[in-house]
């Protein structure tokens, strides 16, 4: 007959490689699992009437264009910050951006510039693009092309989707 000996304190050893092994799988497990760092991860395309979208590549570059477009299709430039729609129109706020270092050619990177902003109508009908406009001449343009005042500008991040 052969007999097994316990010795006190040994279960630590049992109870030490379960632990191991559970930290193991979770850290797997949430390594594989993707994190909001980096670039991409945060953009994102969403459809607008007439194949526009609103396309948001990074967090400066968020224009309203088809998803296929040339120099000479009207779209709203970068930065888009508010906008509305219906079937016809949009409305649009476009932030404008500075380089951050303009003395320096080889820092191109663009910020957002303080209380710049511009104002955009697009006829998706045929199709045509006004702007940029100041917040007045806007509101103008806005009246002589009839483009319902049911629309009312809104974060652009409304649309995400």
């Amino acid at each position: 007959m052969e007999s097994r000996l316990s010795v006190p304190g040994d279960g630590w050893r049992s109870s030490l490689m379960k632990h191991s092994v559970l930290l193991l799988l979770t850290t797997v497990m949430l390594g594989c699992q993707p994190v909001a760092f980096g670039p991409g991860l945060q953009d994102f395309s969403a459809p607008l009437p007439h194949g526009y979208f609103i396309h948001r590549t990074s967090a400066h570059q968020i224009i309203v264009a088809p998803q296929q477009w040339s120099p000479d299709t009207p779209i709203i430039p970068t930065k888009v910050v508010e906008l509305d729609h219906d079937d016809q129109f949009i409305i649009a706020k476009q932030q404008l951006l500075e380089r951050r270092s303009p003395n320096n050619p080889n820092d191109t990177y663009e910020q957002p510039k303080p209380d710049a902003f511009q104002y955009w109508i697009l006829d998706m009908q045929t199709p045509k693009v006004y702007g940029p406009f100041t917040e007045e001449e806007f509101d103008i343009e806005r009246s002589g092309l009839a483009v319902p005042t049911e629309l009312q500008l809104h974060d652009v991040y409304d649309y995400r989707p």
